[in-house]
């Protein structure tokens, strides 16, 4: 996930918020590739309780929870993306 990718997502949470006052939104992204600049906004929305005033002008109240990567799973994930890296590299040679 990028920083551009996420505007479709809180595009997404913000449907998902106005459906029902008070709900708390869960938000997995555990399994997936995200960038850290993606993740710092993630983590800010959660914080401050709002979404981004470009996607929510009225600044509703939104509660988040954000699933992040274990550090592990982070860790693994780069070492795999390297090693298709030198693969890559390897046949393209």
């Amino acid at each position: 996930m990028t920083a551009q990718s996420l505007q479709a997502l809180y595009v997404v949470v913000k449907r998902a918020n106005h459906l029902r006052e008070g709900l708390r939104l869960v938000v997995d992204v555990s399994h997936a590739l995200v960038e850290p600049a993606a993740m710092e906004q993630l983590q800010a929305c959660s914080e401050s309780h709002h979404l981004p005033a470009s996607i929510d002008p009225m600044q509703s109240e939104c509660r988040l929870r954000i699933v992040a990567p274990a550090e592990a799973d982070a860790d693994a994930g780069a070492g795999t993306r390297a090693v298709a890296r030198a693969r890559a590299l390897r046949l393209a040679a």
